[in-house]
């Protein structure tokens, strides 16, 4: 039962929103066993749900995890992320921080987080073409928490995750959505655009990558805005 269980939560981390009869057949149990564990987790808080409307029939219930079942998984993510902000304070010069208010002092302590993230995979980025480094910074930051699938939209590269790693640091502070931007950006040597974030109410933290920009080496230091759900643009 607890394997079951594990199953179900692991693959809506990595997955986003499933159905009952889309996660018995990833698991290889009856939608019945499923649908049990699935009124545990939701009664334990871990799991939210939606109806979705069909063409014919009746609505089907899609579930997801929710902030607490996030939570709970990411127990990893933060640890790392704990084990990053000390070097990222002790780096930091007195000129750096001389005058600086909260904010503008976390926005520097993250960005330095993000070069951190972005020299540990360096080395897993290796591509000479975008189409490459896009392939596989996905694949380096999939262990992050920070990148889940691509996909190739035409004019541009559309990289999505469907959890985040860091719900309730993000929900305070738009630092973390922008460090993890930056990351991607520091990795590709190219511009990215942040137009989603789960902590700001999306399905997905979605990103694009414009095909057409040359890739340059970018220096730390420069969060830039994030555009937000409905198009407006906040300083992230």
């Amino acid at each position: 039962m607890e394997r079951t269980r594990d199953e179900v939560v692991r693959l809506l981390a990595e997955r986003g929103e499933l159905t009952v009869a889309e996660l018995a057949e990833e698991i290889g149990v009856s939608t019945g066993s499923v649908r049990r564990h699935i009124d545990l987790l939701v009664a334990d808080g871990l799991l939210v749900s939606r109806l979705e409307r069909q063409p014919r029939g009746r609505p089907v219930a899609r579930y997801a995890l929710s902030s607490q079942g996030e939570e709970r998984i990411s127990a990893e993510h933060y640890q790392r992320l704990l084990a990053r902000l000390s070097p990222a304070l002790l780096r930091l010069s007195s000129e750096e921080v001389s005058g600086q208010d909260g904010p503008a002092l976390l926005d520097r302590v993250f960005d330095e987080v993000a070069q951190a993230v972005a020299d540990d995979h360096q080395i897993e980025v290796t591509g000479r073409s975008l189409e490459e480094r896009v392939a596989q910074t996905a694949r380096a930051l999939s262990s992050e928490g920070i990148l889940e699938d691509v996909e190739d939209a035409g004019d541009y590269y559309r990289l999505r995750n469907s959890g985040c790693p860091f719900r309730s640091a993000a929900s305070d502070t738009h630092a973390c959505c922008s460090a993890d931007r930056r990351t991607i950006e520091l990795l590709l040597g190219a511009p990215v655009e942040q137009v989603t974030t789960v902590a700001a109410g999306g399905r997905v933290c979605e990103y694009l990558v414009r095909k057409d920009d040359t890739p340059e080496p970018l220096v730390a230091g420069g969060l830039l805005p994030v555009v937000g759900q409905k198009g407006s643009t906040a300083s992230r």
